[in-house]
């Protein structure tokens, strides 16, 4: 009889074990990485409202591979109709009352939350990935993970990962107080090969004209950033004419977040009060240093953004 009671503990130990181990064996960071490999190569619709403080807005996404290229639709669902249409390389934008255009893109960007185009392994040097257990939404089972940053001067992420699927329900934008910036809900979702169908349509939509982008042009004002948060890097500088003014403008990136500084001759070089404003996620913060006026807009805290923009530098 003992040696049946021996056998059967250590059978349930080892079962213990191997399910611990399994459990382990899925890391945050796994996770996060197999939801940006889902988010890009299912065929799938979802409905989904954008909220922040002040708006809240719906959408209806569609994505579809087909013969090894990416078609995607993004429209509203609310208000003054607008799409968004992708066709592999080609994004082109449509509103009414607006012109079309056409940009160089890899994907649709607009409303859909940057952490599904992430680089994990780039983010894990500046980012914590902390597992918070299963929740709901849509009606589906979800891996909640909390995304937050080793330092004080960015924000915070908690998103909602389909355990079925991989493909991303929720994520909530949070300042370090974890007061809700910005939400990303999906309120229906439909998986299926059939809407490969879709691209007949996508294909037959006109193409507007591509715009020329000069995201490499030299700054005639002769400017750096001379101190950004780590993990942060120049993505694309340009240069614009504004009613004979130079705009000077460089966009920053660390993966998860984004911020531009405008850089313009300043119409009085007197020093003036900083201006300050913020709604939801977004910061803007203006100051004239010198002879030159300088203004933050992106996803940052606003001591964030006030210290970028003080230690701008200028060449001589």
């Amino acid at each position: 009889m003992k040696k049946i009671v021996l056998k059967l503990t250590a059978l349930l130990f080892t079962l213990f074990c191997t399910v611990s181990a399994s459990a382990e064996e899925v890391s945050p960071k796994q996770i996060l990485e197999k939801m940006a490999q889902s988010v890009n190569s299912l065929n799938y619709e979802i409905a989904f409202v954008q909220t922040s403080s002040t708006n809240m807005d719906s959408f209806r996404y569609r994505h579809i591979k087909r013969d090894n290229k990416t078609y995607a639709q993004l429209v509203t669902l609310d208000g003054e109709q607008q799409e968004i249409i992708q066709r592999d390389n080609l994004v082109s934008y449509f509103q009414l009352g607006s012109r079309a255009f056409t940009l160089n893109s890899g994907s649709i960007v607009d409303a859909l939350p940057s952490v599904i185009r992430s680089n994990f392994d780039k983010l894990s040097e500046h980012y914590d990935f902390i597992m918070m257990g299963e929740n709901r939404v849509a009606g589906r089972f979800t891996d909640t993970i909390r995304i937050v940053p080793k330092d004080d001067f960015r924000y915070q992420y908690v998103v909602f990962i389909d355990e079925e699927n991989s493909l991303l329900l929720r994520s909530d934008m949070l300042d370090r107080e974890g007061k809700l910036l910005d939400q990303f809900r999906v309120v229906t979702l439909y998986i299926d090969d059939r809407l490969k169908g879709l691209t007949d349509y996508l294909n037959k939509v006109s193409m507007p004209p591509l715009l020329n982008e000069t995201p490499n042009s030299v700054s005639s004002l002769s400017w750096k950033a001379d101190w950004l948060p780590s993990g942060f890097t120049k993505i694309r500088h340009s240069q614009d004419l504004f009613e004979s003014e130079i705009i000077d403008s460089a966009l920053f990136s660390d993966g998860l977040f984004t911020f531009t500084l405008y850089v313009t001759k300043a119409e009085n070089p007197q020093p003036k009060q900083d201006q300050t404003w913020k709604q939801g996620e977004y910061t803007l913060y203006s100051e004239v240093i010198g002879d030159k006026e300088i203004t933050f807009i992106g996803q940052l805290p606003i001591a964030t953004a006030k210290r970028i923009v003080q230690e701008v530098k200028f060449s001589q």
